[in-house]
């Protein structure tokens, strides 16, 4: 990845990736003063936002440590949210399998690296989104984590302030216009509607995996 190929990015991606990158930072205030609220020491959060990456999964473990659940059985339920993971690769290999780095470009996978590499018309646009929003997010998790961990004692109902839903709001924002083809718009009612009929009845994350089956209505 070289900063020649991340300077030709638009100015308005790259804007984009700024704010997404803020937006995570402030979800994971949420996060960090939800660990400390749970008395949790600071290692716990610092290590899940470090390694894991993937704010959905850490919220569960983190929860289910908190009420009890072993270990095992909270990292078993963040696996099975981080399922998505396996189409993500799928997805953006052809711009990331010849780099060097390539292990520690899954490292940096995550639902806004990989919606900012495949939105890109070119192929070095991608990769330079991709690792751009990656490596932004691989920062900011762990700061807004840290930030809310020190302040949790004054954010002792973050969500009620609502930061928790800046995250699906901005990526709402940025996969709006994919909603004009009618094919994917048909995708995600149909994976919307079966994700929430599906909540009363499955343990938290899966419903989000079974959601996935919204892609079948979208065949031709």
């Amino acid at each position: 990845m070289k900063y020649k190929e991340i300077k030709n990015l638009p100015k308005p991606i790259v804007k984009s990736i700024v704010i997404i990158c803020i937006a995570t930072s402030m979800i994971g205030i949420s996060l960090g003063s939800l660990a400390i609220s749970y008395q949790l020491p600071i290692w716990i959060p610092l290590l899940l936002s470090t390694c894991v990456l993937a704010g959905a999964a850490e919220f569960t473990f983190i929860g289910m440590i908190a009420s009890g659940s072993s270990p095992i059985t909270a990292a078993i339920a963040g696996l099975l949210i981080n399922l998505r993971h396996l189409p993500f690769g799928l997805a953006i290999h052809d711009f990331i399998e010849n780099n060097k780095f390539k292990y520690f470009a899954t490292h940096i996978m995550n639902d806004e690296s990989v919606l900012f590499g495949l939105t890109q018309p070119t192929r070095e646009l991608k990769r330079s989104a991709y690792w751009l929003c990656g490596v932004g997010i691989l920062f900011a998790w762990p700061i807004g984590v840290l930030t809310g961990y020190f302040i949790g004692s004054h954010l002792a109902y973050a969500k009620l302030l609502g930061i928790d839903t800046i995250f699906p709001v901005v990526l709402f924002a940025l996969t709006f216009k994919a909603l004009k083809r009618k094919s994917t718009r048909k995708s995600a009612i149909t994976g919307a509607m079966i994700s929430l009929a599906t909540v009363p009845f499955l343990p938290t994350g899966i419903p989000i995996l079974m959601s996935l089956f919204g892609l079948i209505a979208g065949k031709k």
